[in-house]
């Protein structure tokens, strides 16, 4: 059989309107074409749908099975039209991100808390194993946002900056470098350093390594660990020395025997992207929503490095 979608919102608007006048009108149709129509269903089927009498059609038993089916067929369609319309609209969907660099996810439980009030259908996916290398998975369609701090020249790639963070030189509590006001390149000299892990092909060696190797500075060991939570326990433990964002680090430092001394100034600043490829009114949304977030957080750091210079120049 040979049965259309509209022959099926035939049936449900002529058995809800009574008349061939009546559905035409609601149909958008002429009474001649609708007719038409329902005659073209019946010789498909090889069977009346409608009974007439008069000007009055009441459904056969066929037509109420057709009727039935057609109810749940409309509805069906109604419904993946909403879903559909939501998902341009950004009311629906996923929303797969990383971040370069680091696997600490702390802020981002306020962004999700404040993004879910107001989109509560998007489902935010952290895709960790794009850390070392986002703008590749951007690329490949397998995050729609990466937060990094590198860029990579490419067309199909939109950079927004979010916010400037400043490095710091996290240290534990009892290191003797823990008396210097701030940390220089040199200072890391013979010491016991741990750093991010990062590919080489990737032609992104971090600026501190290549100020070190520059300056022609020798640590005397340099671990790399990928996890952001493993590096603070390691320097928590007196294990050596390491360099992350303020914004990073802040929460570790409360509870642990660790210190954030700054970096020189001329170093310590870097400027953050939202990196996309897709614009989308959910990826906008969420890049609003980070921007916020970073904006009020970086507020409070910029207050806290401002009170923390007022007392260095006291002392």
């Amino acid at each position: 059989m040979n049965i259309a979608l509209h022959h099926f919102r035939l049936i449900d608007t002529i058995s809800k309107e009574g008349t061939l006048t009546k559905a035409a009108e609601a149909l958008h149709l002429t009474q001649s074409a609708l007719s038409h129509q329902l005659k073209e269903l019946e010789k498909e089927l090889d069977i009346e749908v409608f009974h007439r009498q008069g000007k009055k059609l009441h459904l056969s038993e066929i037509g109420y099975r057709f009727l039935r089916s057609s109810e749940k067929i409309l509805s069906e369609i109604r419904t993946m039209e909403e879903d559909i319309q939501n998902y341009k609209n950004g009311k629906t969907g996923k929303l797969n991100i990383s971040m370069q660099c680091y696997t600490a996810y702390h802020w981002l439980p306020g962004v999700i808390k404040y993004f879910k009030s107001q989109w509560p259908d998007i489902n935010i996916n952290i895709v960790s194993d794009a850390t070392q290398r986002p703008l590749e998975y951007l690329m490949r369609g397998d995050i729609d946002l990466g937060i990094v701090r590198t860029q990579m020249i490419n067309t199909k790639i939109n950079y927004e900056p979010i916010f400037d963070d400043r490095l710091n030189v996290i240290l534990p509590a009892d290191h003797p470098l823990t008396k210097k006001k701030v940390i220089q390149i040199a200072d890391f000299q013979d010491q016991e350093l741990i750093m991010a892990l990062y590919d080489p092909t990737y032609q992104d060696t971090p600026l501190i390594e290549t100020l070190i190797q520059e300056q022609q500075v020798r640590p005397k060991t340099l671990n790399r660990i990928h996890y952001t939570d493993a590096t603070i326990e390691m320097v928590n433990a007196g294990l050596g020395i390491s360099v992350m964002a303020d914004w990073i680090v802040r929460p570790y430092l409360a509870n642990r025997n660790i210190v954030a001394k700054p970096l020189h100034h001329s170093v310590a600043k870097r400027t953050w992207y939202a990196a996309t490829c897709k614009d989308t009114p959910t990826i906008q949304n969420f890049l609003s929503c980070l921007k916020m977030y970073f904006a009020e957080n970086q507020m409070c750091l910029e207050s806290e490095n401002f009170e923390e210079a007022r007392q260095l120049q006291v002392v």
